[in-house]
């Protein structure tokens, strides 16, 4: 799963390819959420692909923490559904090919 939605960087870079890599609790405390933000889709696989075959890559990725409120149930598609709630991925739309 992944979000489609065009989000220029303060580096000018343009992103529209959004997905969770990973969650972590810190119990009682914070919630994290790890996104990494691809220039297209095609990017994506390529990296896939490359992490596949051990083989080098150019693949530009943006990678962010967000801490949200603790949330003991948090999971990868709670995480999706969170951070479509948020403005910078409100509006996104859904890939639901992964």
């Amino acid at each position: 799963m992944a979000i489609i939605k065009n989000i220029t960087l303060d580096s000018g870079v343009i992103v529209n390819y959004h997905r969770v890599v990973s969650v972590n609790n810190i119990t009682n405390v914070t919630s994290i959420i790890e996104v990494a933000s691809y220039t297209s889709k095609a990017k994506r696989e390529e990296e896939k692909q490359a992490i596949e075959n051990a083989e080098s890559m150019n693949v530009f990725i943006h990678t962010q923490y967000l801490n949200i409120p603790y949330d003991p149930q948090l999971n990868v598609n709670s995480a999706y559904a969170y951070l479509k709630t948020t403005e910078e991925y409100s509006g996104g739309e859904d890939d639901l090919d992964i």
